[in-house]
């Protein structure tokens, strides 16, 4: 049985290359390019994704997109316009 309370866990590729890993709830979106936060500061949460990007060509139009979409299903339809593919990670892949 499935729990429907579960955040869903997403992975963004491009060309072959894992570009973000997204979960649906709110928290940080973590930067491959640039430096941790100062220690004691924590980022502002993201109010519907915490996500980590790994390819740093990627990550500007994907923290852009990610900030300027209403809710996920608007962020994932303009990704895959894009060419992202989407992938769905089940719990035992996460």
């Amino acid at each position: 049985m499935t729990d429907l309370a579960a955040p869903r866990r997403l992975r963004l590729w491009r060309d072959g290359r894992l570009a973000l890993e997204l979960i649906d709830r709110p928290g940080p979106l973590v930067s491959t390019s640039a430096p941790p936060p100062v220690p004691g500061q924590t980022p502002p949460p993201h109010p519907f994704a915490t996500a980590t990007a790994f390819v740093a060509e990627w990550e500007g139009e994907l923290g852009t997109l990610l900030r300027g979409s209403p809710d996920l299903e608007a962020f994932l339809a303009e990704v895959a316009t894009l060419g992202y593919t989407i992938e769905e990670v089940g719990p035992q892949d996460a």
